[in-house]
């Protein structure tokens, strides 16, 4: 139900968007910068149990809910749209829902832009030209344009690890040599058996 209920809002935000007579690359920058505010405020309604509590309080009038989205608009430069979607789902005590409306306009609007989010997981910061180099052998992979959003774990040693939704290119150093480990334990094994080896004569 509240998944449910978090995709009718996501819905409804990205209709006012793309019905909006914008060119391609506009468009593309207006729903960037939309779900950058939303996610942004999100985190901080997370971080600040008093604003969350305020703007959760029945006994706080609507007027002064608004006031304080005004100033907070003010202070982190949010879209007129993106205050009058948050207004409502403030009027509408719906604002505990945000980190789900957030997903849900995420996917909505890649959806619709013909875009795919792809995860990137590297050792080290790529340069400005690996990354362009990735982006366009992801392209050419997924046939759709893509949008990769870059993050670091030293633990994969090398290599690279793209995410898209529920599939994982695992290029990294880490996962050749899991590969390697099991290829050498399956290899042992016929070995083991001809000789008359166990598990135990083998450690």
């Amino acid at each position: 139900m509240a998944r449910a209920l978090a995709r009718r809002y996501a819905r409804a935000l990205a209709d006012i968007l793309f019905e909006a007579k914008l060119a391609e690359a506009r468009k593309q920058k207006e729903v960037r910068s939309v779900k950058q505010q939303l996610a942004e405020f999100a985190a901080l309604l997370s971080g600040h149990a008093g604003l969350r509590n305020v703007l959760a309080n029945p006994a706080v009038s609507k007027e002064q809910k608004l006031a304080l989205l005004d100033r907070l608009r003010g202070t982190l430069k949010w879209s007129e749209l993106t205050r009058n979607f948050l207004a409502v789902l403030t009027e509408n005590r719906r604002l505990n829902q945000l980190d789900a409306v957030v997903q849900a306009f995420d996917q909505e609007v890649y959806a619709r832009l013909g875009i795919v989010p792809v995860e990137v997981t590297t050792a080290t910061e790529l340069s400005d030209t690996q990354k362009k180099l990735l982006e366009e052998r992801l392209a050419a992979l997924t046939g759709s344009a893509v949008e990769l959003r870059f993050q670091q774990d030293p633990e994969i040693l090398a290599g690279v690890v793209a995410r898209l939704g529920g599939t994982i290119y695992d290029g990294s150093v880490k996962a050749h040599l899991r590969r390697m480990q099991a290829q050498l334990t399956r290899e042992a094994a016929p070995v083991a058996g001809a000789t008359g080896l166990g598990a135990k004569g083998l450690g």
